[in-house]
């Protein structure tokens, strides 16, 4: 099973979804190779997106197994 990178910046719209970002590349065979990678780009993950997001901050970084990405997208109109 594959992990990837999902970023959730500040703030909520009116409807209850944020700003969120998924990083396709770099894919990961663990969790711990995916958590270990945040940790040491924290820095570029941040600087990439300020840019993303004109300046907005992030809330959380999460590690997440390929199968649960449209649970946490909760994307409208796909079964997960």
């Amino acid at each position: 099973m594959k992990w990837f990178i999902i970023v959730l910046m500040l703030g909520t719209f009116p409807d209850g979804s944020k700003d969120t970002f998924l990083y396709f590349q770099p894919e990961f065979e663990t969790v711990d190779e995916c958590k270990d990678y945040v940790y040491h780009y924290a820095s570029e993950i941040r600087n990439q997106m300020m840019i993303e997001f004109q300046g907005k901050s992030i809330e959380m970084v999460y590690c997440v197994r390929e199968d649960r990405i449209k649970d946490v997208l909760k994307v409208p109109g796909i079964d997960a």
